[in-house]
């Protein structure tokens, strides 16, 4: 605006200027003619007297003393009533032709006086013509160049150059001064504005009054405005808060594809933790998954919402692509997708399915040896007492160790659902390893096994059942897979923040390749063997499950032929 209104004012300014100089040469230039008019006649009439011009010294002498009065030349012709020249002081009179019908010469004939302006040529020049009857039978005539009149004039005109850029400078200056104070109080209004959008009132600015109901209107659309801001900014952080701790992915894209948002917990489970979503960029350049990609085009395309299972790894992540649609059309204007971890919930299913396998293999070894024996037994084919006493033997200890392995599905079921986990108390760790020590002293004597005990007075909050439970599994499976003459040591110590159960034996030891599957539900290393001892391959599995329960950590230690070494660590701050 202020450019503008400068050049309209310099514009007005140019334009005054040029015309005043127009105006002021038409009117000097008008001013000159008339007075160099005036001035020949004033001459013609000074001089019409005949005395001037009676004869040819006469003539010579009046023509040489009003030269020598001037300071410019004019033209001498005295014309007889025939139109001849009679005298001529620039041309040779014989060479003239009949001056009868010149308008000035005719008009002195008949009115005593005559004037006109128009081309001469005899000496090939613009001419004004002034002419005056001295008797019936003369007429005398002055005349003077139009171009001398000019040249005068144009010796004004560098003095007229000289004006206008005067005044074009007088007009800058004005300009610029009447912009500065024309526009002072719009600046002071548009700075009063940037205060007042701040949130900051100025009282103390002087406005035209046609601003005035301008300045109110912006005050009531900046509160207006201020506290739209306010509640876009409080949805925004209220959606930010909510999506950046959401333990979902969650990315918002355009129908472009380019991302329009993304939280931490997206970027992580696509594994690009660094993304920036500073700028516009394609879903390409945060992953580059073919499916993902593929079910997004077919989202957008088809206006589908589509549910899409990826196995990444250890990780399992379900995606739900959701189109977001204009009001009620069917125009698709982004989408929505939504990254679940359903890891656990794989786990839990693959476990389930794993789970019943196992028990039902478990189940239906003992109860197809039971079966057969009792069928042998009842169609007649065993008769003898010592056989059937020998298969019932058999029968009864297949039943004990199905009662055995449902007694340990049920505990283990029972620790998996936290049953008990908040009955506890202050537990003292030695005196519940002698009670077990004690119990098993009977079964190592029997396999031949030496078991030795050392253990602080340590006492940790937890479920006294439970921690009976770990530490019988541990010692019961040292003494199960030892050999003759072996030895377990139980150790039981508190060292570096951590409350430490290390459980080692001499036994037949575990190949470094099935240190991550001997935790493992029915997993077992010598399947022969654990039928001979009567595992139920349940042992490890509910320790890993009950040291679970207390943010507890198993770590194992073995070679093949060389022992074991299986540590139960517990923090001491959780306890």
């Amino acid at each position: 605006m202020k450019k503008k209104l400068f050049l309209i004012i310099m514009l007005i300014s140019l334009i005054t200027s040029a015309l005043s100089c127009v105006l002021t040469s038409a009117i000097y230039y008008k001013f000159y003619v008339t007075d160099a008019k005036g001035q020949l006649k004033t001459i013609v009439e000074l001089t019409s007297d005949s005395s001037y011009w009676k004869d040819d010294s006469a003539i010579n002498t009046s023509v040489n003393n009003i030269l020598e009065s001037v300071d410019y030349n004019m033209r001498f012709t005295i014309i007889g009533k025939d139109g001849m020249v009679i005298y001529d002081n620039w041309a040779n009179v014989e060479n003239l032709e009949n001056h009868k019908d010149r308008p000035e010469v005719a008009g002195a004939f008949d009115n005593g006086y005559g004037e006109n302006t128009r081309y001469s040529n005899s000496i090939s020049s613009d001419m004004y013509y002034y002419a005056v009857k001295l008797s019936d039978d003369e007429v005398l005539r002055i005349s003077r160049e139009i171009n001398s009149i000019n040249a005068v004039f144009a010796g004004i005109i560098p003095m007229l150059a000289i004006l206008f850029v005067v005044l074009t400078i007088i007009g800058y200056i004005v300009a610029t001064a009447f912009t500065k104070t024309i526009l002072k109080p719009v600046n002071e209004m548009t700075k009063n504005l940037d205060y007042m959008l701040e949130g900051e009132e100025k009282t103390d600015i002087k406005i035209y009054d046609e601003f005035q109901p301008l300045s109110y209107k912006i005050r009531e659309q900046k509160i207006k405005i201020n506290e739209y801001i306010k509640d876009l900014k409080y949805e925004r952080d209220t959606i930010g808060i909510i999506t950046e701790n959401m333990k979902e992915g969650f990315i918002l894209i355009n129908p472009d594809k380019n991302i329009l948002s993304i939280n931490t917990s997206g970027k992580r489970m696509i594994k690009n933790d660094n993304f920036n979503t500073n700028v516009n960029r394609n879903i390409l350049e945060l992953t580059r998954n073919a499916d993902i990609i593929n079910n997004i085009d077919i989202a957008i395309e088809e206006n589908k919402h589509l549910v899409y299972d990826l196995n990444a790894g250890v990780k399992h992540y379900r995606y739900y692509f959701s189109p977001v649609k204009e009001n009620e059309s069917e125009k698709v204007t982004g989408l929505l997708i939504l990254i679940e971890d359903v890891t656990i919930q794989k786990n839990a299913e693959i476990m389930r399915s794993e789970f019943s396998a196992n028990v039902s293999h478990e189940l239906k070894t003992p109860l197809t040896t039971m079966n057969g024996f009792a069928e042998m037994i009842k169609e007649g084919l065993i008769t003898d007492m010592d056989s059937i006493k020998k298969y019932c033997g058999m029968i009864n200890k297949e039943g004990l160790r199905l009662i055995s392995l449902i007694e340990d599905i049920m505990r283990l079921s029972r620790i998996e659902e936290g049953n008990y986990a908040d009955d506890n108390s202050m537990c003292n760790l030695q005196e519940i390893s002698n009670e077990v020590i004690s119990l098993l002293k009977s079964k190592a004597e029997e396999s031949n096994v030496k078991l030795m005990l050392q253990s602080e007075r340590i006492f940790m909050k937890a479920n006294r059942n439970y921690i009976s439970e770990l530490i019988y599994n541990l010692v019961d499976n040292a003494i199960k897979y030892n050999k003759n003459n072996g030895k377990v040591d139980v150790k039981i110590n508190e060292k570096e923040g951590w409350i430490n159960i290390v459980v080692r034996d001499t036994g037949v030891g575990i190949a470094e390749e099935y240190h991550d599957r001997v935790f493992e539900r029915f997993y077992r290393v010598d399947k022969s063997r654990s039928k001979e001892t009567g595992g139920t391959g349940l042992g490890l599995s509910i320790v890993k499950h009950i040291a679970g329960l207390y943010e507890g950590v198993t770590e194992i230690k073995s070679k093949e032929n060389s022992g074991t070494i299986i540590t139960v660590k517990f923090p001491i701050n959780k306890i």
